[in-house]
């Protein structure tokens, strides 16, 4: 039996971060409304999202975050728009064994497993 994932759980936000960004490099896709915490494809805080961001930066998947922090370390403001998707991203995403798994279990995953096509 195979267990479903929950739409907060790091492993699909990542996923869906990751195709999301994918799809914007090779289609020159964007929906600007996308990338937002508190909604239905990401159902988590804005303090939560940010700090995947900032992972996937770290990991080397994506480039381009733009976070600005106050002295205390808060987030004063960020910007997405111009985060990319890196080859080590688009490695990690076709690769990892977990992110093979989450094309079967998300249903928009599946229109975008065409682009690696």
């Amino acid at each position: 039996m195979e267990v479903m994932m929950a739409k907060d759980d790091y492993d699909v936000i990542v996923f869906k971060i990751l195709t999301y960004l994918y799809r914007k490099l090779k289609n020159n896709y964007e929906d600007e409304t996308y990338l937002y915490p508190l909604t239905n494809d990401f159902p988590i805080y804005e303090e939560y999202f940010l700090s995947i961001f900032e992972d996937l930066e770290e990991k080397k998947y994506i480039k381009n975050l733009k976070i600005t922090k106050a002295w205390g370390g808060d987030v004063v403001s960020y910007d997405l728009s111009k985060v990319k998707i890196t080859g080590e991203g688009i490695s990690y995403l076709r690769d990892n064994s977990r992110m093979k798994k989450l094309i079967n279990l998300i249903k928009e995953a599946r229109t975008i497993m065409s682009l690696w096509n």
